[in-house]
């Protein structure tokens, strides 16, 4: 059925920033049909009069722990195994819980897609995915199941493994040496080798997805130096390197930028817990994108709630960056660097009909979700007790 939504001020996202006022939103079958301003409405649609109103894009949050991070208590946790500091072949879609609460944060808060699996504990963590934060299914949620290795360095394995459980890695050689090993290891593979190892999904299978371009290494780094290990590695095996958190990375811009890594910056809204986020600054955002480097903006959640993705995009703006680049930040800028900027990220025809409602603009401190919607489907009514 076509639904209309009539009269709103409409960001649509899309490679000229366009904002349209008083404009119409047209949804077919789960998809963007037509942005317009005074369309010719068929007499058979549904017209919905959302005047006064803001629409934007889905927003999209790039590193998430959602539905697989407990958020009760450690035994609950699912988000890192402990038992070993090398673990590949951990997939988030074995993990994730489409019934917990952390996707109702995240629909009430405007996000609709995520992408989330294992936590910084490993130093080869698992697999990541990326999915919609609706739909009847875990399968009908999924957009890509394997989006990415997930791996960390500094203070995270180390304190972990090595300070608590008394076993490798101690220091950040050793965690370094073990990111390292699974790419030496599976790039002397042969042609057959490597063929069986992806067959049986071998502990070699996610580094061989990697080495041969069909996902990228997600490493957490903070400090600077770790941001140059992270780089190095990526180099050495010439593969996509997608940098997460990059607290410091603000200390090392040009570095970054040569190496053309994607890069996922946050959470700002907390306290230097750890000493190698004493320089964290919500001015990175303004001093990244003053350098040319895109990025998406991130809320870690649980670490950061993820109804409040909006809240920290709006931070960033009150540090320097422009409104337009906050926004995309979270939405198409977001899509592009998760590769999925085909579906969603933007309000345009063949596009998924992920958008938000909003009362006022998403950054005004008064503003309120009046309506999530993904493939067309509307979550809540306004009312935060209400959400389902």
């Amino acid at each position: 059925m076509l639904t209309v939504f009539r009269g709103a001020r409409i960001y649509t996202m899309d490679e000229a920033n366009t904002v349209l006022r008083n404009a119409d939103l047209w949804v077919n079958n789960g998809k963007v049909a037509k942005v317009g301003i005074d369309t010719d409405i068929p007499s058979n649609a549904q017209i919905e009069f959302v005047d006064e109103c803001v629409i934007t894009p889905g927003l999209i949050d790039i590193h998430t722990h959602v539905g697989i991070w407990g958020e009760i208590n450690e035994r609950t946790n699912d988000a890192c195994e402990y038992s070993t500091p090398f673990t590949p072949l951990m997939r988030a879609i074995d993990g994730i819980n489409t019934e917990h609460f952390s996707f109702q944060m995240a629909r009430r808060g405007g996000v609709t897609t995520v992408q989330t699996g294992t936590g910084s504990a490993n130093p080869i963590g698992g697999v990541w995915t990326i999915l919609k934060t609706g739909g009847s299914s875990l399968q009908e949620m999924i957009v890509t199941e394997k989006s990415g290795l997930k791996g960390a360095l500094g203070e995270n394995p180390k304190n972990v493994f090595g300070q608590s459980y008394h076993k490798t890695p101690y220091t950040r050689m050793a965690v370094a040496k073990l990111i390292r090993q699974g790419f030496q290891q599976a790039s002397a593979l042969s042609a057959a080798e490597r063929a069986d190892s992806l067959r049986n999904q071998t502990e070699f299978a996610p580094f061989i997805e990697v080495l041969e371009g069909k996902m990228p290494l997600h490493l957490h780094c903070h400090r600077a130096d770790d941001i140059a290990t992270a780089i190095r590695i990526a180099k050495e095996f010439n593969v996509k390197l997608c940098l997460e958190h990059c607290t410091e990375g603000h200390l090392m811009l040009e570095a970054i930028k040569e190496s053309g890594a994607n890069v996922t910056l946050g959470p700002f809204m907390l306290p230097a817990t750890k000493y190698e986020t004493r320089n964290l600054t919500p001015e990175a955002p303004k001093l990244f994108h003053e350098a040319g480097i895109p990025f998406a903006i991130m809320t870690d959640h649980p670490f950061i709630p993820i109804h409040y993705l909006v809240l920290c995009a709006a931070e960033a703006v009150k540090y320097g960056l422009d409104i337009v680049t906050a926004l995309r930040s979270i939405t198409s800028e977001a899509a592009k660097l998760a590769g999925i900027h085909d579906r969603v990220g933007s309000l345009e025809s063949g596009k998924d009909a992920d958008f938000v409602i909003w009362s006022h603009h998403p950054f005004d401190t008064r503003s309120n979700v009046l309506g999530t919607y993904i493939n067309g489907v509307k979550h809540g009514d306004g009312s935060c007790a209400s959400w389902k």
